[in-house]
Protein backbone atom coordinates (compact mmCIF):
# COMPACT_ATOMS: atom_id res chain seq x y z
CA UNK A 1 0.00 0.00 0.00
CA UNK A 2 1.34 3.46 -0.86
CA UNK A 3 0.48 7.12 -1.07
CA UNK A 4 -0.71 8.33 -4.43
CA UNK A 5 1.97 8.93 -7.04
CA UNK A 6 1.93 10.32 -10.57
CA UNK A 7 0.36 9.87 -13.02
CA UNK A 8 -2.45 8.21 -11.04
CA UNK A 9 -2.50 11.13 -8.59
CA UNK A 10 -3.42 13.58 -11.35
CA UNK A 11 -6.16 11.30 -12.69
CA UNK A 12 -7.66 10.95 -9.21
CA UNK A 13 -7.35 14.68 -8.51
CA UNK A 14 -9.24 15.48 -11.71
CA UNK A 15 -12.13 13.22 -10.67
CA UNK A 16 -12.13 14.76 -7.20
CA UNK A 17 -12.17 18.31 -8.58
CA UNK A 18 -15.24 17.40 -10.60
CA UNK A 19 -17.06 16.35 -7.41
CA UNK A 20 -16.47 19.46 -5.28
CA UNK A 21 -17.51 23.09 -5.62
CA UNK A 22 -14.50 24.22 -3.59
CA UNK A 23 -12.52 25.23 -6.68
CA UNK A 24 -15.39 27.43 -7.90
CA UNK A 25 -15.57 29.21 -4.54
CA UNK A 26 -11.80 29.73 -4.56
CA UNK A 27 -11.97 31.22 -8.07
CA UNK A 28 -14.63 33.65 -6.88
CA UNK A 29 -12.29 34.81 -4.11
CA UNK A 30 -9.40 35.25 -6.53
CA UNK A 31 -11.59 37.23 -8.91
CA UNK A 32 -12.73 39.50 -6.08
CA UNK A 33 -9.15 40.13 -4.93
CA UNK A 34 -7.68 40.78 -8.38
CA UNK A 35 -10.53 42.26 -10.41
CA UNK A 36 -9.41 45.90 -10.02
CA UNK A 37 -5.85 45.27 -11.24
CA UNK A 38 -4.72 46.04 -14.77
CA UNK A 39 -2.04 43.35 -14.68
CA UNK A 40 -0.66 40.80 -12.25
CA UNK A 41 2.27 38.42 -11.94
CA UNK A 42 1.70 35.09 -10.19
CA UNK A 43 3.87 32.39 -8.67
CA UNK A 44 1.84 29.24 -8.02
CA UNK A 45 3.46 26.77 -5.63
CA UNK A 46 2.30 23.19 -6.15
CA UNK A 47 0.65 24.04 -9.45
CA UNK A 48 0.14 20.41 -10.49
CA UNK A 49 -1.31 20.01 -13.98
CA UNK A 50 -3.15 23.34 -13.68
CA UNK A 51 -6.64 22.18 -12.69
CA UNK A 52 -7.09 25.40 -10.70
CA UNK A 53 -4.43 27.61 -12.27
CA UNK A 54 -5.63 27.48 -15.88
CA UNK A 55 -9.27 28.39 -15.03
CA UNK A 56 -7.86 31.19 -12.85
CA UNK A 57 -5.71 32.54 -15.68
CA UNK A 58 -8.63 32.29 -18.09
CA UNK A 59 -10.88 34.10 -15.59
CA UNK A 60 -8.36 36.93 -15.27
CA UNK A 61 -7.96 37.20 -19.04
CA UNK A 62 -11.71 37.29 -19.61
CA UNK A 63 -12.05 39.90 -16.85
CA UNK A 64 -9.51 42.22 -18.47
CA UNK A 65 -6.65 41.56 -16.05
CA UNK A 66 -3.41 40.95 -17.94
CA UNK A 67 -1.12 38.26 -16.52
CA UNK A 68 2.33 39.69 -17.12
CA UNK A 69 4.04 36.58 -15.77
CA UNK A 70 2.93 33.19 -14.47
CA UNK A 71 5.31 30.64 -12.99
CA UNK A 72 4.10 27.25 -11.84
CA UNK A 73 6.32 25.26 -9.47
CA UNK A 74 5.79 21.60 -8.72
CA UNK A 75 7.94 18.71 -7.53
CA UNK A 76 6.35 16.25 -9.99
CA UNK A 77 7.97 16.03 -13.42
CA UNK A 78 4.77 14.44 -14.75
CA UNK A 79 2.63 17.31 -13.48
CA UNK A 80 5.03 19.92 -14.85
CA UNK A 81 5.02 18.35 -18.30
CA UNK A 82 1.23 18.21 -18.29
CA UNK A 83 0.97 21.82 -17.09
CA UNK A 84 3.19 23.00 -19.92
CA UNK A 85 1.02 21.11 -22.40
CA UNK A 86 -2.18 22.46 -20.87
CA UNK A 87 -0.95 26.06 -20.83
CA UNK A 88 0.05 25.91 -24.48
CA UNK A 89 -3.23 24.22 -25.44
CA UNK A 90 -5.24 26.90 -23.64
CA UNK A 91 -3.22 30.04 -24.43
CA UNK A 92 -0.86 29.09 -27.24
CA UNK A 93 2.92 29.52 -27.18
CA UNK A 94 3.95 32.43 -24.99
CA UNK A 95 6.80 33.93 -23.06
CA UNK A 96 4.59 35.07 -20.20
CA UNK A 97 4.35 31.65 -18.55
CA UNK A 98 6.92 29.19 -17.29
CA UNK A 99 6.94 25.88 -15.40
CA UNK A 100 9.68 24.88 -12.97
CA UNK A 101 10.05 21.33 -11.72
CA UNK A 102 11.48 21.76 -8.22
CA UNK A 103 10.66 21.29 -4.54
CA UNK A 104 9.62 24.67 -3.15
CA UNK A 105 12.46 24.59 -0.63
CA UNK A 106 14.94 24.53 -3.55
CA UNK A 107 13.13 27.02 -5.79
CA UNK A 108 14.87 30.31 -6.58
CA UNK A 109 13.96 33.17 -8.89
CA UNK A 110 15.28 36.58 -9.84
CA UNK A 111 11.69 37.76 -10.38
CA UNK A 112 9.22 39.34 -7.99
CA UNK A 113 5.53 38.46 -8.05
CA UNK A 114 2.34 40.25 -7.12
CA UNK A 115 0.81 36.98 -5.93
CA UNK A 116 2.42 33.92 -4.40
CA UNK A 117 -0.31 31.31 -4.38
CA UNK A 118 -0.41 28.15 -2.26
CA UNK A 119 -3.38 26.13 -3.47
CA UNK A 120 -3.52 23.38 -0.83
CA UNK A 121 0.24 22.87 -0.79
CA UNK A 122 1.05 23.22 2.90
CA UNK A 123 -0.35 19.73 3.49
CA UNK A 124 2.60 18.42 1.49
CA UNK A 125 5.36 20.77 2.61
CA UNK A 126 5.69 19.23 6.06
CA UNK A 127 6.64 21.05 9.24
CA UNK A 128 7.91 24.63 9.67
CA UNK A 129 5.09 26.61 8.02
CA UNK A 130 6.83 29.80 9.18
CA UNK A 131 9.74 28.90 6.89
CA UNK A 132 7.50 28.50 3.84
CA UNK A 133 5.55 31.68 4.62
CA UNK A 134 8.74 33.71 4.94
CA UNK A 135 10.15 32.25 1.76
CA UNK A 136 6.91 33.04 -0.07
CA UNK A 137 7.03 36.63 1.13
CA UNK A 138 10.61 36.99 -0.16
CA UNK A 139 9.31 36.71 -3.74
CA UNK A 140 6.73 39.51 -3.43
CA UNK A 141 6.62 42.89 -5.12
CA UNK A 142 5.99 45.86 -2.80
CA UNK A 143 2.25 45.52 -3.40
CA UNK A 144 2.34 41.73 -3.33
CA UNK A 145 0.28 39.23 -1.37
CA UNK A 146 0.75 35.65 -0.21
CA UNK A 147 -2.51 33.75 -0.73
CA UNK A 148 -2.93 30.43 1.05
CA UNK A 149 -5.84 28.03 0.68
CA UNK A 150 -5.60 25.43 3.43
CA UNK A 151 -8.08 22.64 4.28
CA UNK A 152 -9.75 22.42 7.65
CA UNK A 153 -8.79 19.49 9.82
CA UNK A 154 -11.07 16.48 10.30
CA UNK A 155 -14.16 15.38 8.41
CA UNK A 156 -13.32 14.63 4.81
CA UNK A 157 -9.60 15.10 5.56
CA UNK A 158 -9.42 12.94 8.68
CA UNK A 159 -8.23 9.76 6.99
CA UNK A 160 -5.71 11.71 4.93
CA UNK A 161 -4.00 12.87 8.11
CA UNK A 162 -3.90 9.32 9.45
CA UNK A 163 -2.57 7.91 6.17
CA UNK A 164 0.23 10.47 6.01
CA UNK A 165 1.38 9.39 9.44
CA UNK A 166 1.03 5.70 8.67
CA UNK A 167 2.65 5.59 5.25
CA UNK A 168 4.71 8.73 4.97
CA UNK A 169 5.76 9.36 8.54
CA UNK A 170 4.99 13.06 8.23
CA UNK A 171 2.34 15.42 9.59
CA UNK A 172 0.23 17.34 7.10
CA UNK A 173 -0.37 21.00 7.83
CA UNK A 174 -3.95 22.23 8.06
CA UNK A 175 -5.64 25.62 8.45
CA UNK A 176 -5.34 25.62 12.23
CA UNK A 177 -1.57 25.02 11.91
CA UNK A 178 -1.25 27.99 9.56
CA UNK A 179 -3.29 30.21 11.86
CA UNK A 180 -1.29 29.17 14.92
CA UNK A 181 1.93 29.98 13.07
CA UNK A 182 0.65 33.43 12.10
CA UNK A 183 -0.49 34.06 15.68
CA UNK A 184 2.93 33.10 17.02
CA UNK A 185 4.63 35.37 14.50
CA UNK A 186 2.31 38.20 15.49
CA UNK A 187 1.64 39.18 11.91
CA UNK A 188 -1.64 40.66 10.66
CA UNK A 189 -3.56 38.69 8.08
CA UNK A 190 -7.00 38.31 6.61
CA UNK A 191 -8.89 35.05 6.96
CA UNK A 192 -12.06 33.72 5.41
CA UNK A 193 -13.74 30.32 5.67
CA UNK A 194 -15.15 28.85 2.45
CA UNK A 195 -17.96 26.39 3.10
CA UNK A 196 -17.74 23.98 0.18
CA UNK A 197 -19.25 20.55 -0.39
CA UNK A 198 -18.01 17.37 -2.03
CA UNK A 199 -20.51 15.18 -3.86
CA UNK A 200 -19.67 11.53 -3.09
CA UNK A 201 -22.51 9.96 -5.05
CA UNK A 202 -19.87 8.13 -7.12
CA UNK A 203 -19.11 6.09 -4.01
CA UNK A 204 -22.75 5.21 -3.47
CA UNK A 205 -22.89 2.67 -6.27
CA UNK A 206 -22.17 -1.02 -6.54
CA UNK A 207 -20.83 -0.67 -10.08
CA UNK A 208 -17.04 -1.15 -10.40
CA UNK A 209 -16.70 2.27 -12.04
CA UNK A 210 -13.03 3.35 -12.38
CA UNK A 211 -13.91 6.89 -11.30
CA UNK A 212 -15.33 5.51 -8.06
CA UNK A 213 -11.93 4.05 -7.22
CA UNK A 214 -10.16 7.22 -8.33
CA UNK A 215 -12.36 9.36 -6.09
CA UNK A 216 -11.83 7.00 -3.17
CA UNK A 217 -8.08 7.01 -3.77
CA UNK A 218 -7.92 10.80 -3.70
CA UNK A 219 -10.07 11.06 -0.59
CA UNK A 220 -7.83 8.63 1.27
CA UNK A 221 -4.64 9.84 -0.45
CA UNK A 222 -3.62 6.19 -0.89
CA UNK A 223 -3.66 4.02 -3.99
CA UNK A 224 -6.84 2.04 -3.41
CA UNK A 225 -6.09 -0.20 -6.37
CA UNK A 226 -3.60 -1.91 -4.07
CA UNK A 227 -6.06 -2.82 -1.31
CA UNK A 228 -8.68 -5.55 -1.28
CA UNK A 229 -12.39 -5.01 -1.87
CA UNK A 230 -13.29 -5.31 1.82
CA UNK A 231 -10.88 -2.52 2.73
CA UNK A 232 -12.18 -0.36 -0.12
CA UNK A 233 -15.74 -0.79 1.07
CA UNK A 234 -14.78 0.10 4.64
CA UNK A 235 -13.48 3.45 3.38
CA UNK A 236 -16.59 3.92 1.25
CA UNK A 237 -18.77 3.28 4.30
CA UNK A 238 -16.80 5.82 6.31
CA UNK A 239 -17.19 8.58 3.74
CA UNK A 240 -20.85 7.87 3.13
CA UNK A 241 -21.39 8.16 6.90
CA UNK A 242 -20.15 11.77 6.71
CA UNK A 243 -22.96 12.87 4.42
CA UNK A 244 -25.29 15.48 5.83
CA UNK A 245 -28.32 14.73 3.71
CA UNK A 246 -28.20 13.97 0.02
CA UNK A 247 -24.86 13.01 -1.49
CA UNK A 248 -22.53 15.72 -0.18
CA UNK A 249 -19.93 15.96 2.57
CA UNK A 250 -18.80 19.33 3.97
CA UNK A 251 -15.52 20.24 2.33
CA UNK A 252 -14.43 23.50 3.98
CA UNK A 253 -11.20 25.33 3.34
CA UNK A 254 -9.71 28.49 4.82
CA UNK A 255 -8.29 31.41 2.86
CA UNK A 256 -5.41 33.39 4.34
CA UNK A 257 -4.18 36.62 2.73
CA UNK A 258 -0.93 38.24 3.83
CA UNK A 259 0.24 41.58 2.47
CA UNK A 260 3.92 42.22 1.78
CA UNK A 261 5.68 43.41 4.93
CA UNK A 262 3.50 41.35 7.27
CA UNK A 263 6.15 38.65 7.63
CA UNK A 264 9.75 38.89 8.83
CA UNK A 265 12.02 38.93 5.79
CA UNK A 266 14.46 36.12 5.22
CA UNK A 267 18.14 36.96 5.20
CA UNK A 268 18.90 37.70 1.57
CA UNK A 269 16.28 38.20 -1.12
CA UNK A 270 15.09 34.99 -2.77
CA UNK A 271 17.47 32.81 -0.75
CA UNK A 272 16.56 29.14 -0.68
CA UNK A 273 15.46 27.70 2.68
CA UNK A 274 17.74 25.49 4.67
CA UNK A 275 16.07 22.39 6.01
Amino acid sequence: MSLLTEPYYSACNEVFRGCTNQGALMLEEMEEMLRDLEQVSILSVGSGVGLFEIPMLRMLHDGGVQTSQFVGVDVSSHACARLEENLEAEFGPGRWYDVVCSPFQDFTSSQDFDIVLHNHTFEYLGDHPDRWLRKSESFLTPRGRVIVFSPDRGGINLIYEEVAQELGGWRPLFADDIEETLANLGNPYEKKSLVAECDVSLLDTSDPHPKKLELLSFLTQRDCREIDLAAQESYVEYYLSLRQGGHTIPHPTTLFVLQNGNLPHMAGNHAPSNQ
